[in-house]
């Protein structure tokens, strides 16, 4: 019995299919060719698979084409990709504005090759399914709804569109408030030599399934961020990016979800597909909303440009309990954190390329994908360089700045040598790692008149769990430290900024009226460290219209209230009350900056305000009985 799957005024409805009519029936239907999906329809009909390919937009390539993103952030290079951005290279000034334009006709070429099909301005809206199996989807374009059958579907919509049809369970957004990644919105000028320039800005958090949001978001990343750019007369503006980068949407809860745990352990997998390569590129600059393991790493460690290598296997793009249907994109099986990193242009062509040719070969063998034999994905994958074992980096440092590999220390020695430098990072997440067996030797550093290693070995203590770091680290935020770590070539962390965050994840409770002092007193704002750093830089995440080391200061200062409350619900009402007064107003938002609402700046200090305000927002405690 075949049921069809539609959404209605937002909700999905399902109801007997009755006697089907497809109009087509092709081995291999990819919904959406953007960064991905262009590749899976490549990569199939490569193998001989028939390949229906269809697309919303009226292009192929995603951001690397329509979104304008043509240069790459990490990621490996390796498959079918390699080749066409090579041609759409040389293609690109000779016969087109660049290589955008060049690399999207290229893909249409390649596409058409083997004899695979393209609908573009074509929208899926609804599937077919025989139990969890899907068998087919039906399609809307030039005005006429038609239905397709196929062996397999692969989702390349970047946000679970079918899955979500099809009844698969998604994940959306952090588990503290929801919110996504900032998204991006990519300007496009002509400079006054000839030459062309574009550029990517963090321009703000949107729910994009909601239009008007959505709508909003985007004419007010445009428009905040014009006038600043281009007051200087030496730019003419040509056009906005008519795509935006909106970098995480639905995530589908697979058979195997990739954690970050399971990243930074560095476990592998004996059928990879493909490796994805990056750091934990989180962007938005509220680290404490994101989760204690993220900060552990990104803000105690201070290891954001870390890179990890992320092997992906077929569960991890086959939702949990279907069949007829596989992912290819930023919407594979992840966790929120490893969202992050698992999501770069080259990455994710390598994703649509591997994932097509499972799909291609299970249809060619009549089998589900998961039942052909890991050794012939292999055998193609290898053949085109989409898997190579050098794409199996480990862990690194890996940029002009600092370009080695990471290995997690065990050696006491070594760790305290570490722990005595502006670069301790690798030495304190192993203090995380080794726990308690470290903490003996961490007590005596403690003790060290070098105000480095004092400092170093009070958060690695603080990382391992242990209460006896307490003292040192209330201290670094009674001196209101600015010292910052230098481990990184970008967002370095300040030490008050380290030492507030442990307090809280400690659970403190000693350490509330100093926390309330940075909340609440009108004076703070004037300490000095709030003002000695006042170039924008990379290095530290400063930037114009924006103090870090304030916001970074108060946001953790804020959280770490509410993890003491929830270790010790007995100051619950008090730390409650010292939050309302704190964010009564927009005292701290001024403080940190004066663009306006909708901005990146705005909503990146409303968040906090916001997550502050709801857990406020919960009945009051009952003030405890004196006996």
């Amino acid at each position: 019995m075949m049921n069809y799957r539609r959404m209605v005024n937002g909700s999905i409805v399902e109801a007997p299919a009755g006697q089907v009519q497809f109009e087509e029936q092709v081995d291999v239907l990819v919904a959406g060719v953007g960064t991905a999906g262009a590749l899976a329809v490549i990569s199939a009909s490569a193998q001989g698979a028939t390949v229906l390919g269809v697309d919303r937009l009226s292009g192929v390539g995603g951001m690397g084409t329509v979104g304008y993103v043509s240069g790459y952030y990490y990621g490996l290079a390796g498959g079918l990709h390699v080749n066409i951005d090579e041609e759409a290279q040389s293609m690109g000034r000779e016969h087109f504005l660049d290589r955008v334009e060049a690399k999207k006709y290229i893909m249409e070429n390649r596409i058409t090759e083997h004899g695979a099909r393209l609908s573009l301005e074509t929208t899926v809206t609804g599937v077919f399914m025989e139990g969890n199996t899907v068998k087919g989807v039906s399609l809307f374009s030039n005005d006429r709804q038609w239905n397709v059958a196929c062996a397999t579907v692969i989702d390349a919509t970047a946000d679970s569109a079918v899955c979500l049809l099809a009844g698969c369970a998604t994940n959306y957004g952090r588990e503290s408030d929801g919110k996504t990644r900032p998204f991006t919105s990519v300007k496009v000028w002509l400079n006054k030599n000839g030459t062309i320039t574009r550029t990517n800005h963090d321009s703000g958090y949107v729910n994009q399934y909601d239009p008007f949001e959505l709508s909003q978001g985007i004419l007010q990343a445009h428009a905040s961020q014009l006038l600043e750019e281009f007051s200087d007369g030496e730019k003419r503006v040509m056009f906005f990016a008519p795509f935006i980068g909106i970098r995480e949407g639905r995530i589908i809860d697979a058979e195997k979800n990739i954690s970050i745990d399971e990243v930074i352990a560095c476990e592998r997998e004996e059928e990879t597909l493909f490796y994805g390569y990056c750091d934990f590129d989180k962007h938005g600059k509220d680290h404490v909303l994101e989760t204690e393991a993220l900060q552990d790493l990104y803000v105690a460690a201070n290891l954001s440009t870390a890179c990890f290598s992320v092997p992906v296997t077929l569960r991890s793009v086959t939702p949990k309990g279907f069949k007829g249907i596989l992912v290819a994109g930023r919407h594979l099986g992840m966790d929120h954190d490893v969202a992050s990193l698992l999501r770069m242009q080259r990455d994710l062509q390598k994703c649509g390329e591997s994932v097509g040719v499972v799909a291609a070969l299970a249809a060619k063998q009549g089998v589900e994908p998961g039942e052909v034999p890991y050794t012939q994905v292999k055998a193609v994958l290898e053949a085109t360089g989409c898997l190579t074992e050098e794409h199996d980096k480990g862990i690194m440092f890996d940029d002009s700045f600092r370009r080695e590999q990471i290995q997690w220390m065990t050696d006491a020695e070594e760790i305290k040598a570490a722990l005595a430098t502006d670069m301790p990072g690798i030495a304190v997440y192993s203090c995380k790692l080794l726990g308690a067996a470290i903490a003996p030797q961490l007590k005596e550093w403690l003790g060290s008149e070098d105000r480095l290693l004092r400092s170093g070995a009070a958060i690695g203590l603080g990382m391992a769990g242990d209460a006896a770091a307490l003292p040192e680290l209330r201290k670094m935020v009674r001196d209101r430290d600015a010292f910052f770590y230098k481990d990184c070539r970008r967002t370095n962390q300040f030490r008050s900024a380290i030492a507030v965050y442990l307090l809280g994840k400690l659970g403190d409770k000693e350490s509330v009226p100093m926390l309330r002092e940075i909340l609440c007193d009108e004076a703070e704002y004037n300490k000095p460290l709030y003002h000695e750093i006042k170039e924008t830089s990379y290095k530290l995440n400063t930037s114009k219209n924006f103090n870090e080391l304030y916001y970074q200061v108060v946001s953790h200062a804020a959280v770490a209230l509410i993890r003491i409350a929830g270790a010790h619900p007995e100051v619950g009402n008090e730390i409650k009350d010292i939050l309302r007064d704190a964010f009564k107003d927009d005292r701290h938002l001024l403080h940190v900056t004066t663009l306006p609402k909708l901005t990146f700046e705005f909503e990146t200090v409303e968040n906090i305000k916001s997550y502050v305000l709801d857990f406020c927002g919960a009945e009051r405690v009952p003030e405890p009985s004196i006996q």
